[in-house]
């Protein structure tokens, strides 16, 4: 027997407007789950016909950077087009507008998603407090260790 659908899922369906998971997007890059990468594959043309919206939360983001270059040992570079054409497709949304400025920086000045996400954060007039000044020394924000606020 099936379950009713609670009113928040109904209204979401109605919209056509989904989250979608790093798993999601890590089987439409690596393809590594035939079945899986199909079933992908149908969603995406549903994007493109209009019949579906997806939007993918900053953390999916930050999950498939360290995924795709630490797990299949993808370029910076790479990763970031992959992400980046997923991201300016129609009917796909960003939780955070900065993404796509923080992608670009994460393979142009090769750091960490997170620092360059933490930078482009910065750009909006909020100074950076780190210990880790390796890859902020890079990108184009004002930071300050914690010992130098006291």
């Amino acid at each position: 027997m099936k379950k009713p659908l609670n009113t928040f899922y109904q209204r979401n369906l109605r919209m056509n407007k989904f989250l979608i998971d790093t798993n999601a997007l890590i089987r439409l890059i690596v393809k590594d789950d035939p079945n899986k990468f199909n079933i992908i594959v149908k969603l995406v043309e549903k994007v493109e016909k209009n019949e579906l919206t997806l939007v993918i939360p900053t953390v999916v983001i930050a999950e498939c950077c360290w995924l795709l270059k630490s797990f299949y040992k993808l370029d910076k570079r790479k990763i970031t087009e992959y992400l980046i054409d997923i991201i300016e497709s129609e009917n796909v949304e960003v939780e955070e507008g900065n993404v796509v400025n923080a992608l670009k920086m994460y393979s142009d000045k090769n750091v960490n998603f997170a620092d360059s996400l933490i930078s482009s954060k910065s750009n909006s007039k909020l100074p950076v407090l780190t210990w880790d000044k390796k890859d902020l020394k890079k990108l184009d924000c004002e930071y300050y260790r914690p010992e130098e606020l006291l």
